[in-house]
């Protein structure tokens, strides 16, 4: 943005001075105009005086100051045959006879400086030459009349450029804050956003449009997905409800030892099934954002402590050390979605973060953090970035129970808040669940 700005401020100050140069070159044009046509009416009235009565009329026109000549910024010399007549000069100019007046400098005293004019010189037919000009260089006037007003024109050029460089850029801004605030909110899950439309005929209406259009087909999408797993979970949990039943059913009547553990063990199975089953439609609601937003402010110390308490006797059992440092953060959160990312976290720690679990909370600039680690193996750097995705496990894994959801699981209710869930540690796993302030 900053870019555009400083462009739109550099084309436009280059642009007043352009037109600022191309002013003074068409008004030093119309005054070198004026000033060729004023020594040449004053020649051809000389001229005429000469014609009609001869050199002795032309030197009483000039030494008269009759009609042009006694204009004071007239200079004329005579020179030839005859006397030498001089007028606002004090010796005659060097310049040949030419049909166009040029540049000369001229001396009007002893006590006066050399100075410019323009003039043009004339051969008469009794061999006198006559000299005629206009005091002062239209060039030089012009240009300490440039130079005394440059200074003020581009002084307002550059704060009028200013101005409307950073009015653009204003809008500019406003504009595409809103686009992004859109995409945003479309990002996290809220397919009903929308970017009013201002009918300007700009490319930015053209986007808007476009925007709304594809916020249109993807909450149509979302739509059909959500009620496609909707049917999806009557149908599977109600036949795995009933091998439920049927297992325990089962489990009533049988007497001999090995049945009962291969039932106890399809149990198992069908628990976890439904589990799996209903962790992968919850994190499908959460990121398809068909879920109510019941944020609230919560305090994350509060939240740590209750399910730190909730698995220490399950830790005590496996053998962990399960402690709590937790400092007071109030965020806007949904308690539910949060105790269930939080003992997530957890249960990934209890599974495979060694002999010592810690759930600490803590307030970083514009976060509240809550941060579960452990000192077991850890997650390769390399897998960190996919593990978080649904029905990913790694080799050291697959030997426990889990279906690969709970990271998953925990990066969505993290979206969902607008945070994030950041895995590092270079000994044990450090699992950071960052949430706005």
């Amino acid at each position: 943005m900053m870019r555009l700005v400083a462009a739109v401020f550099v084309l436009q100050l280059l642009s007043s001075m352009a037109a600022i140069f191309f002013l003074r070159t068409e008004m030093l044009e119309v005054v070198r105009s004026d000033r060729v046509r004023q020594v040449t009416d004053l020649r051809d009235d000389l001229l005429t005086a000469y014609y009609d009565g001869g050199r002795d009329e032309l030197a009483n026109f000039i030494n008269a100051k009759r009609g042009s000549a006694a204009d004071p910024t007239v200079f004329i010399a005579l020179s030839g045959h005859g006397p030498t007549i001089l007028n606002n000069l004090s010796r005659v100019p060097s310049i040949s006879v030419s049909a166009q007046p040029h540049i000369v400098h001229i001396h009007r005293g002893p006590s006066l400086p050399e100075t410019e004019g323009m003039a043009i010189a004339s051969s008469l037919p009794g061999g006198d030459t006559l000299v005629v000009g206009v005091l002062g260089a239209v060039e030089r006037r012009f240009t300490l009349a440039f130079a005394a007003a440059i200074g003020l024109t581009v002084v307002i050029a550059v704060a009028l450029a200013t101005v409307s460089a950073l009015l653009l850029g204003f809008v500019i801004s406003q504009r595409t804050h809103e686009i992004a605030d859109t995409a945003a909110e479309l990002a996290s899950g809220n397919f009903g956003a929308r970017l009013s439309m201002r009918d300007t005929g700009d490319g930015f209406d053209h986007l808007r449009l476009q925007m709304n259009l594809m916020a249109e087909r993807i909450d149509e999408l979302v739509s059909q997905l959500s009620a496609i797993s909707g049917a999806l979970a009557h149908d599977l949990r109600s036949p795995v409800t009933r091998l439920s039943a049927a297992i325990d059913t089962a489990l009533a009547r049988v007497d001999e030892p090995g049945a009962a553990d291969a039932l106890q063990a399809a149990r198992a199975d069908a628990d976890a099934l439904r589990s799996m089953l209903e962790n992968a439609l919850e994190i499908s609601r959460l990121e398809g954002g068909a879920i109510q937003d019941r944020r609230a402010p919560l305090d994350l110390a509060a939240v740590a402590e209750d399910l730190v308490e909730l698995y220490e006797p399950l830790a005590e059992q496996s053998g962990v050390t399960l402690c709590a440092d937790a400092r007071s953060v109030i965020v806007p959160a949904d308690r539910e979605f949060l105790s269930r990312a939080l003992a997530n976290l957890i249960d990934n720690a209890l599974k495979y973060g060694g002999t010592t679990i810690t759930v600490a909370t803590r307030a970083a600039e514009g976060w509240g953090e809550v941060v579960v680690s452990d000192d077991g193996p850890g997650i390769p750097e390399q897998d960190r970035a996919r593990v978080v995705e649904r029905f990913v496990r790694l080799d050291n894994a697959r030997t426990r129970t889990g279906g690969g959801l709970g990271l998953a699981m925990v990066a969505a209710v993290a979206r969902l808040h607008g945070g994030q869930l950041v895995l590092s540690g270079e000994r044990g796993l450090v699992a950071t669940l960052r949430l706005p302030r």
